[in-house]
Formats: structure tokens, C-alpha cells, sequence
């Protein structure tokens, strides 16, 4: 294709114009493919020559939450191409970046009860992607002093995508500076390549290590097009309106993208869906949420405590569902695994929401105990020296499991300074209790 060569030959000029690292931004879809395949076609080249003279780091960015399907997908190729680059000896890296787990999505929502995300309460995307990324792209500016970022980018998506485009301020080398982040600048080779080109580009031009057909199959199976690319990336679409997003995504009232999926021959990522509704639905119910927030002031909360454990409870099976679907539909496909396993949530990251939930109140280390309903966390203890030592009172008048809930109240209202109200809800706690209204998650 004469609009690939000569873009190849544009990424020569930038590639010799300075000593800045290169960083290409790939997330699996068709727009950041392109670039990486455009990248590695010229670092092959250049090799051949031996003029490859500075590093390409190809950065990828997991939530965590992403798609089964996709993240499978993802890792593969990022596995590839590290040993395609090894192989070749290429000045070329492969780095998947995670959240922390402190900031992982579920222990911000299972932990400390933060809603589903919404389009005016985002929480998820500055923890999942950008700081991640942030984080990294600055060690690289330390590092090296400055970074050129590849971003894949196009006019051609959208008026919206061209006008955001084409209003970032360029230098004499067609190079934009980066929003947030000191020395690193911006370029997107394939901005003015059209749907076709990208596509034509693709299905005529297989990576060394495979061609680039199931690829293709995802975006088949899905009801529009368009990836989410990295989301420091400043041209980047909203991930609630993106082809390959997180399966766990509420921002939008339907997840068109699994629905396209579940729809075309991976019916077994079902449970996902249905868990996925129901936090859509959970974030809408007041009867679900606290009518305090964390800092005290009235208003729509948190999750409450119960209903955390619920959608914990529900995640580990849909965790289990999921896996046992996928063994069921994939057992006679070429690349079936009879060892894979589906994981929705870290071991990790129930250690973090069972300390997230000690300091609120639960002596009983529940989410443990539900873990190990699923065969996890097995060696860790199932009570607190704090529930041992009440379960040694031998006195029939105390109920030490109605102490749990007052206790919990106390705890959880720890930055309520109005005592009335954390009086008001410890009657209506212990009313509720003799009335059989309270029910737990064993």
C-alpha cells in the first residue's frame, strides 16, 4: 500500500530527528495495531541496516476488569511480540500496566462500597488507566529525559476525533506536547488514514508471528467499532462508548460491545452480563447504598456493608460460572487449555477488602470466610481476636452477634460527629434484629 510506505518512511525522518525513546501505545484494537505493525516493520528495517540506534517501549494498559476474551487476546500478542523482538534482537519491550491494588477496581467498590461508575462520578478511569500510565511514562521522561508517544489516532473516526485532532497545537515536526506530562510528546502517524486503509492494511499485511484474522473476529462479533486506547492518550474516546471496554462498565446503560459478543459464539461469558446488570442496578437503589457518605455528610453513600458482601459472594461464583462455560463451549477449539481458569478478582485484592472491611466494623473476617466458600484464601483465619475473645463470655444475655452489628455501626460512622444519628441507626439496627429483618452473608 503506497499510503503504508510512505508512512514508514515518515516514521524514518521522526526516528532520526532526535534521541527521544519511543513509546507505542497498543490496547489490541485495529487503530493502535496498525501503528505498532507500521512501528515493527521499520525497526525491522532499520535493523537490517543497523541503524536501529534507541529503545521502543510498547506499552499496553489492563484494568484488570477487561473482557475475558480480550484480555486473553492482548496478553497473547504482547507475548508474541516480546518474542518476536528477543528473537530479532530488537531494541523493542513489551509492559503491561496494572492499577495498584490499593486503587483495583474491586477493592474500591467491594472494600470501601464506591458506587458503580457513573458519567458524572468516573471514578474508575483515573485509577485504572490513567495513573498506571502516568506513573510509568514519567519513570521514562526520568530516565531518558524525554519520550515521543505514538498514538493510534484517526480524523477519520469521528467529527468529534477530527475536531479534537486537529485543534492540538503541532511544532515544525508535527509533534504535539503531551497535557500532563512534561517532555514527552505526541505523534499520530495514521491520523489521516481512512477506515478502508486501516483495514486493507491489516488484512494484506500479517505481524511475523500470525496474521491478524481473530482480531478481525472480535470486532465481528461486537456491535460497533473503535478501540479504547490507552486512556492517557489525550485524542482518546470516553471507554464507556469503546469497542473492546471493561465488562464491569456501567457508565453506559447497555454494554453493546459483551452484548455483541454474547450474541455471536461466546455465550459463555453470560454470567458477567447478568453481574454486570446487576451493579447497574444496585448503583440506581437507595435501599442498596448508605444515605451517608464516607466523610459524614448525608446523601447518596457507599455500598452498604451487606450488600458488599453480596456482590462479593456473586462475583466468586460468576467466577466460577464463567470458567466452567468457557471449559464447556472451547473444549474442542485449537488453543483450549483444560487448565485455564477465568480470575475476576486477585487473591490480593480480597486481602485488601477484608482490612478495608475490619476497620469498618466486621470482627468476622467475612470475606474470607466467603473466599473459602470458593476454595480461596483457605489459610487465613475466619475470626478476629476481637470476635474470639466475645465468644468466651459465657453469659446467655449477651447476643454476640447483635454486638457485631452495633459494633459495626460504630466503626462505620466513625467521621459522623452528630451522635444522634449514629444512635438513631443502632436502634433501627437492633429493632430490625429482633424482628428477623437482618440477614447475612454466611
Amino acid at each position: 500500500m503506497k499510503i503504508a510506505r510512505e508512512t514508514i518512511e515518515q516514521l524514518k525522518e521522526q526516528y532520526f530527528s532526535d534521541n527521544r525513546p519511543w513509546v507505542v501505545t497498543y490496547s489490541g484494537g485495529k487503530d493502535s495495531t496498525t501503528v505498532l505493525h507500521l512501528v515493527i516493520t521499520m525497526l525491522q528495517e532499520l535493523h537490517a541496516e543497523g541503524k536501529d540506534t534507541k529503545h521502543t517501549y510498547v506499552v499496553s494498559s489492563d484494568t484488570t476488569v477487561e473482557m475475558p476474551i480480550i484480555e486473553k487476546y492482548t496478553n497473547t500478542r504482547l507475548n508474541q511480540i516480546a518474542k518476536f523482538a528477543n528473537e530479532s534482537d530488537l531494541k523493542l519491550s513489551c509492559h503491561k500496566l496494572e492499577p495498584k491494588i490499593e486503587d483495583s477496581f474491586w477493592t474500591l467498590m467491594l472494600g470501601l462500597g464506591y458506587p458503580a461508575p457513573t458519567s458524572s462520578f468516573r471514578w474508575c478511569t483515573e485509577r485504572l488507566k490513567i495513573s498506571p500510565a502516568t506513573d510509568f511514562l514519567k519513570e521514562l521522561v526520568n530516565k531518558h529525559q524525554s519520550i515521543l508517544m505514538l498514538l493510534g489516532v484517526r480524523t477519520d473516526e469521528s467529527i468529534a476525533r477530527a475536531n479534537s485532532i486537529e485543534s492540538r497545537v503541532l511544532n515544525h515536526r508535527g509533534l504535539s506536547v503531551h497535557d500532563s506530562i512534561p517532555n514527552a510528546y505526541v505523534l499520530a502517524p495514521i491520523k489521516y488514514w481512512s477506515n478502508e486503509d486501516v483495514w486493507t492494511y491489516l488484512s494484506k499485511n500479517p505481524f511475523p508471528w500470525g496474521n491478524h484474522s481473530y482480531m478481525m473476529s472480535l470486532y465481528d462479533k461486537g456491535s460497533s467499532e473503535g478501540d479504547c486506547n490507552i486512556a492517557l492518550n489525550p485524542d482518546s474516546p470516553s471507554c464507556g462508548k469503546t469497542r473492546f471496554g471493561c465488562w464491569v462498565c456501567t457508565v453506559v446503560e447497555k454494554d453493546r460491545s459483551m452484548e455483541g459478543m454474547l450474541k455471536n459464539g461466546e455465550e459463555w461469558m453470560q454470567p458477567l452480563w447478568n453481574y454486570r446488570e446487576k451493579l447497574y442496578e444496585y448503583r440506581n437503589n437507595p435501599e442498596k447504598r448508605d444515605t451517608r457518605r464516607r466523610n459524614g455528610a448525608t446523601g447518596a453513600g457507599p455500598f452498604l456493608p451487606g450488600v458488599r458482601r453480596e456482590l462479593l459472594k456473586e462475583l466468586l461464583q460468576a467466577e466460577v460460572d464463567v470458567t466452567n462455560n468457557y471449559h464447556k463451549m472451547k473444549k474442542d477449539a485449537s488453543d483450549y487449555n483444560p487448565n485455564e481458569q477465568v480470575e475476576l478478582i486477585k487473591d490480593d485484592e480480597i486481602e485488601l477488602i477484608q482490612q478495608n472491611w475490619n476497620k469498618d466494623g466486621d470482627i468476622s473476617n467475612k470475606a474470607y470466610r466467603i473466599a473459602q466458600g470458593f476454595n480461596k484464601l483457605v489459610d487465613k483465619p475466619t475470626t478476629t481476636e476481637l470476635r474470639e475473645e466475645l465468644e468466651a463470655i459465657k453469659d446467655e444475655d449477651f447476643n454476640i452477634d447483635l454486638f457485631e452489628r452495633i459494633y459495626e455501626i460504630e466503626a462505620y460512622r466513625k467521621n459522623i460527629s452528630n451522635r444522634y444519628a449514629i444512635i438513631n441507626d443502632i436502634e433501627k439496627r437492633v429493632v430490625n434484629f429482633y424482628k428477623g429483618e437482618f440477614r447475612e452473608v454466611n
